[in-house]
């Protein structure tokens, strides 16, 4: 669910995703997996949220690709 009013919003994906965005500003657009990783998870944000955020980033194409050598590439 993208949106669910009944819990925290910082447990929505546009909450999570928002928080991933905001990071890769100061990024130039591209990062390493593990670093964006250990980012979130100092936010306290869920395992399972972080890759669905990810995920959703990569289907509405916000992110372009994730390399072999773990790089995260914004468009």
């Amino acid at each position: 669910m993208i949106i669910n009013y009944d819990s925290e919003p910082k447990n929505s994906l546009l909450y999570t995703a928002a928080i991933i965005i905001d990071y890769f500003k100061s990024t130039k657009n591209k990062i390493e997996f593990e670093r964006l990783y250990n980012y979130c998870a100092d936010k306290q944000m869920e395992n399972a949220l972080f890759y669905l955020s990810i995920d959703w980033l990569y289907l509405i194409e916000v992110i372009k690709e994730i390399t072999d050598d773990g790089e995260v590439i914004l468009w």
